[in-house]
């Protein structure tokens, strides 16, 4: 169990101080290498991937957000029959918003000129840390699951599109550095583990309860949430398939 445990402070830690190139590599060799060795029947990590519309409150002028994208690590500690405790790492998570008019400040008059009320899309990018408390049906099928989220900002840029073409700015400067909420997370695990390995889809909302933006960009409180659909593959041993999937 202190192995177990290693890992996960391991990756939570890695996840806020390194880049989010190095991250995503190394969660996916920590996952492969070491997700049959530590899977018992108490424990178990898991792959996460998936897609998320998020909306954003009190920003006019915009379009619906373009699904973004996430990527991460999960841990699965079993509390007792029914009760998992699931930390998550998501080390690549990017939220976005569209803008239908927007202009370009970078104090270069000929640039800012031509890119001037034009379409942008804002791209924020996150390492999210869900802190999730679940409790799971007697039959294995389900899990619901609610805890708190913590987001880092990782990056922030706009692209502008004119007549000209693209710009890209950094707007890492416009964003605050850190969003939290709560999250809650419906799950069924669909049809049988294959040498140990499962099929999870989740259906997930969070609501951020921070301000994303500065006041460079919105003077009023800009909250964000989003709904996503994501798979969970976990390593699990093969009794474990069986008593959940019921083989």
């Amino acid at each position: 169990m202190k192995k177990q445990l290693f890992l996960v402070l391991f990756l939570c830690l890695t996840s806020i101080l390194l880049p989010t190139r190095q991250v995503k590599g190394q969660a996916a060799i920590v996952a492969l290498l070491f997700g049959d060795q530590v899977a018992s029947e108490k424990f178990n990590i898991s792959m996460e991937a998936g897609g998320f519309f998020a909306h954003y409150s009190n920003i006019p002028d915009t379009k619906r957000s373009r699904m973004g994208i996430n990527f991460g690590i999960g841990a699965n500690l079993q509390l007792s029959q029914n009760w998992y405790f699931s930390p998550q790492i998501y080390f690549f998570s990017i939220r976005n918003v569209r803008f239908k008019t927007y202009s370009l400040d970078t104090g270069t008059p000929g640039l800012d000129a031509e890119f001037m009320n034009v379409p942008a899309t804002l791209y924020i990018r996150y390492n999210e840390i869900p802190i999730l408390f679940s409790y799971q049906t007697n039959n294995g099928k389900f899990r619901y699951s609610l805890g708190p989220q913590v987001s880092f900002l990782r990056d922030a840029s706009a692209t502008f599109s004119g007549e000209q073409g693209e710009f890209k700015e950094d707007f890492k400067s416009f964003v605050n550095k850190v969003d939290y909420g709560p999250v809650a997370d419906i799950c069924y695990m669909l049809g049988k583990a294959m040498k140990g390995r499962g099929i999870f889809v989740h259906a997930r909302y969070y609501y951020g309860l921070a301000d994303i933006f500065n006041d460079k960009l919105s003077s009023d409180v800009n909250r964000m949430g989003y709904f996503s659909f994501h798979l969970s593959l976990p390593f699990i041993t093969d009794e474990l398939a069986a008593k959940n999937l019921g083989k």
